[in-house]
C-alpha cells in the first residue's frame, strides 16, 4: 500500500512539474532572470527526473500484490490491444517529432515546424493519448485495482496538462 500511495504522489507532482515548466515556458524570460541562462535545463532535468522516479515506481508496484476488478480472459486480451495500440501511438509519435520535440525541449522555439500531416491532423497529442491509452490497458489486462486507480488519476491531472499543451500549439500553429 506504500508504494501505491507514493505512485499516487510521484504522478501528481511529475505532471505539476512538467505543467509548470510549460507555463513558465510561456512567461519567455522570467524564468531566465530568475534563474539563470540553464534555468529551462534545469527544469527539464526535473522533469525527466520525476518521469523516471513515476516510472520506476509505477514498476515497483506491479510486483506487490493488488487488489482485482475482475478476472475476465476477454476484458484481459481487450486490455491488452489497448496496451499494445498506445505504446505503438506512442512511439510512432515520438518518431515523427523527435525526441527533443516530443519532451517538449523545443516546444516554444522559433521556426520548428509543426507536424500537420498524418495523425496530428486530427490528433494533437498522440502521444500523451497513446500514453493513456497505455495505462488504461495495463489497468485492465491485469485486472489490478491499483493500476486502474493509477490509470484514473494519469487520466485526470493529463487533461489540464494537455489543454496546456493544445493552446500552446494553437499558439504555435497560427504563428507559422
Amino acid at each position: 500500500m506504500g508504494i501505491f500511495l507514493l505512485t499516487l504522489i510521484f504522478i501528481f507532482l511529475t505532471i505539476f512539474i512538467e505543467s509548470m515548466g510549460l507555463i513558465l515556458q510561456l512567461k519567455g524570460t522570467k524564468l531566465t532572470k530568475w534563474f539563470g541562462r540553464y534555468a529551462v535545463n534545469a527544469l527539464m532535468m526535473l522533469t525527466v527526473l520525476f518521469w523516471m522516479i513515476t516510472s520506476c515506481l509505477i514498476v515497483i508496484l506491479q510486483c506487490e500484490e493488488h487488489p482485482r476488478f475482475h478476472n475476465s480472459a476477454i476484458l484481459k486480451y481487450i486490455g491488452f490491444i489497448l496496451l499494445v495500440s498506445g505504446i505503438i501511438l506512442s512511439l510512432w509519435s515520438i518518431k515523427v517529432l523527435g525526441l527533443k520535440r516530443s519532451l517538449g525541449i523545443d516546444l516554444l522555439e522559433e521556426n520548428v515546424p509543426l507536424d500537420k500531416k498524418s495523425l496530428y491532423k486530427y490528433i494533437r497529442n498522440p502521444e500523451n493519448n497513446g500514453f493513456l491509452i497505455t495505462l488504461v490497458g495495463l489497468a485492465v489486462s491485469t485486472g489490478s485495482f491499483y493500476n486502474l486507480i493509477v490509470a484514473a488519476e494519469f487520466v485526470i491531472v493529463m487533461i489540464p496538462h494537455m489543454m496546456l499543451e493544445n493552446k500552446i500549439l494553437t499558439k504555435i500553429a497560427k504563428n507559422t
